[in-house]
């Protein structure tokens, strides 16, 4: 099926999605536009207006899918986790790191300029939110456990989060030296253990 038989019927939003994701990740976001996607998948130039009324709103689009994907992989990899909560927060950390490493697009997206403009876009605010909070909570967890310190839980988050979003923006801008997804996860072991060590009550 051909772009604009997509068009008709009802699918151009998901193409356009998939376009812009295949843009990012051969070239980069400041170069999107809609234009140059309606160019590419063969439709009028005013076609992806009509899902989209600019750029940023695409960009909203796409980072609202994104943290709800990563949302979806922190509650999965917490399924079968053991109790330990120290165990359970290391293990956050290392989905976290795999899911921007293996959808670095809608990585990128979900950390561009959008996201600044939180107030404008409500619903991008929460599925992030909704993310941060797995995470946040697992902290709470450990306090409560009387594992973790009794410092400020939010502001343990936001250091372990810091952490984590280091490791994996430096990843998928290969920064680190390594590129193997399995030398990228072992280091996010290895940061995610002395991050929970790290938060532990003394």
């Amino acid at each position: 099926m051909t772009a604009k038989e997509n068009y008709h019927h009802g699918d151009l939003r998901q193409t356009i999605i998939e376009e812009a994701l295949a843009w990012i990740d051969k070239e980069n976001i400041f170069s999107l536009s809609l234009r140059g996607i309606a160019r590419r998948i063969g439709v009028s130039h005013n076609a992806p207006y009509r899902h989209f009324p600019d750029k940023e709103s695409l960009l909203v689009a796409i980072a609202e899918i994104g943290f709800t994907q990563l949302h979806q992989a922190l509650q999965k990899a917490l399924v079968d986790s053991p109790d330990d909560v120290q165990k359970r927060l290391e293990i956050l950390g290392v989905a976290y790191v795999k899911y921007a490493i293996n959808n670095q697009a809608y990585y990128r997206v979900m950390f561009s300029d959008c996201q600044r403009n939180y107030e404008q876009y409500p619903q991008l605010d929460q599925v992030s939110n909704d993310s941060f909070n797995v995470l946040l909570n697992a902290i709470k967890a450990g306090q409560e456990a009387k594992v973790f310190n009794t410092e400020d839980s939010l502001q343990l988050a936001r250091v372990c989060w810091s952490l984590v979003h280091g490791v994996s923006m430096l990843a998928i801008d290969s920064q680190l030296m390594i590129s193997d997804s399995a030398s990228i996860v072992e280091l996010a072991q290895k940061a995610t253990r002395i991050m929970s060590k790290g938060i532990k009550k003394s």
